[in-house]
């Protein structure tokens, strides 16, 4: 299972889905493109049976700008035997049909990139998960990160953190050039040299704290109020640009009601623009300020050089990553319409008193805003080809290597059924020896006719590896192993990394396909 031995040429796969999402390597597309050295192909996923509201425009998207593509084939791709794939999401499940999961082509020996689609902002125990769990990122050979700051984040919480290197993000490459977004002649018109005011929402997101409902967003029916100011204010113009689900019907109904009341008020308004596009950095690079909230639109904010007021819901104190909290602490703040028309009339006035402090800690925040991200990444992918690589796994397991599986659920039960039905094709002979679990009434039992023990007695078992079988809480997990335990990292492995390891024929594959198990 050795990797695609270095030719001439680095050949490389683009995994396209989300328009929206397009920005997030677009500059690193274009420079593997242009180079002679690499061999480019980008293939659309036709199927959008996961998030239909953000993937129903991406063939669209791709004819609107002449963008040559393919629809991914398992074939095609094997044909052209790429060194690398490059994933435009982290979620394979619910997302892509089992055909194109990442671990698939991880096990065939291809190299699997990841590029964050967003920024990793939130730090809740919900987006933990989705940064540092998610199978693309447990599979991938490379992840790319906007700074030092945010790896550290990955050495906490993630399992593969050794694959993340921070060269920044190329989605800042192309912020530094404000003439490639120039606006449209009939919106110039529309705008009639009025300063521009983009305000931009995520669609109302709910999480759940123990147990109750909890609105992570502003307050729609402040959003409401504020378009009484905009009907007020003739002299500015207001670029509104709505998250692609901001009135998806996966909203809760109380707020997705609410929020079509304000697009509908927003669409009378002779001083506001709705843009729905795709790309969202020709309102943003045009702006003369920014009202935002939790997006990752709020970390390009930043770059742009105006004010910036963040607007937050005071009864959901919605924690950050330690690098954009230190970011969102240098914006103007508000929850009130009140405090949107104060932000607004200063900027009417040109009244900026945070312009210093705010592009100081941009500058730490985002350490890599030159324009060279793309080629940095380029530059790491055509140095590690010429590098022979065996899968890095395969290759430091032991033979007959002990494994304990963390976890009795689903996830757990789904690979064990798996290594029984395969065990006698696979050509690792690796034997799970127990279960570990934290639930008192189950230690001491037995599954699969292997014991059940304490975490805390794992120290006193000879063992080769542990296999976290969980998807649900992993990052948990995780911590609890390296941190509570001092179980070293090199020994802890994903479920979907002990599943590369697995003979797991095609013919098995329509079998198990991820019911809905959830720990």
């Amino acid at each position: 299972m050795e990797y695609i031995a270095f030719e001439k040429k680095v050949r490389i796969v683009f995994v396209f889905q989300v328009a929206s999402f397009w920005t997030s390597w677009e500059k690193l597309y274009q420079s593997c493109l242009e180079d002679e050295r690499f061999e480019v192909k980008l293939m659309w996923i036709d199927d959008i049976s996961g998030d239909v509201a953000q993937m129903a425009s991406g063939e669209e998207f791709l004819i609107k700008r002449n963008i040559e593509y393919d629809v991914f084939d398992y074939e095609k791709i094997m044909r052209f035997q790429p060194h690398y794939m490059v994933y435009q999401t982290p979620y394979d499940k619910g997302h892509r049909p089992i055909s194109t999961w990442s671990s698939r082509f991880r096990r065939s020996g291809i190299r699997i990139i990841y590029i964050p689609y967003g920024i990793e902002i939130s730090d809740t125990r919900e987006s933990r998960y989705k940064h540092f769990a998610l199978p693309v990122v447990i599979n991938a050979f490379r992840i790319y990160v906007i700074s030092q700051e945010m790896k550290k984040e990955y050495e906490k919480y993630c399992i593969n953190s050794k694959a993340v290197l921070d060269m920044g993000l190329p989605r800042f490459d192309v912020l530094k050039d404000k003439e490639k977004f120039a606006l449209s002649e009939t919106l110039i018109n529309r705008i009639n040299n009025r300063k521009v005011i983009l305000w931009k929402t995520h669609f109302p997101k709910i999480f759940i704290e123990n147990e109750i409902k909890k609105q992570a967003t502003p307050k729609l029916e402040e959003y409401i109020k504020f378009v009484d100011f905009i009907r007020e204010t003739p002299d500015l113009f207001f670029i509104f640009m709505p998250h692609p689900k901001f009135v998806d019907e996966t909203i809760d109904e109380s707020l997705r009601m609410l929020a079509k009341t304000l697009i509908e008020k927003l669409e009378k308004l002779e001083n506001v623009y709705i843009d729905t596009k795709d790309d969202y950095r020709y309102s943003l690079m045009n702006s003369d300020a920014i009202i935002v909230d939790r997006s990752a639109v709020m970390v390009e904010a930043g770059a742009v050089g105006v004010p910036v007021l963040y607007m937050y819901n005071s009864d959901y104190s919605e924690p950050m990553t330690p690098p954009i909290q230190k970011l969102l602490d240098s914006y103007y703040q508000g929850e009130t319409a009140e405090e949107m028309k104060k932000f607004c009339i200063a900027c009417l006035s040109d009244l900026d008193e945070r312009k210093e402090e705010r592009e100081k800690v941009f500058a730490k925040c985002v350490p890599y805003f030159d324009g060279k991200c793309a080629q940095r990444i380029k530059e790491d992918l055509w140095e590690e080809v010429k590098k022979e690589h065996k899968n890095e796994i395969v290759e430091r397991f032991t033979e007959n290597a002990e494994i304990f599986m963390f976890g009795t659920g689903g996830i757990s039960r789904y690979c064990m059924d798996i290594y029984y039905e395969t065990k006698e094709k696979s050509n690792l002979k690796v034997h799970v020896k127990g279960f570990i679990d934290n639930d008192k009434k189950k230690q001491k039992e037995y599954r699969y006719g292997k014991p059940i023990i304490a975490p805390d007695e794992i120290n006193q078992k000879q063992f080769d590896y542990i296999v976290i079988g969980s998807n649900e809480y992993v990052t948990e997990i995780y911590t609890q192993l390296t941190k509570d335990l001092g179980v070293p990292k090199e020994k802890i492995l994903s479920f979907d990394q002990f599943l590369t390891l697995t003979a797991f024929p095609e013919d098995l594959r329509k079998k198990y396909q991820y019911k809905e198990i959830r720990s």
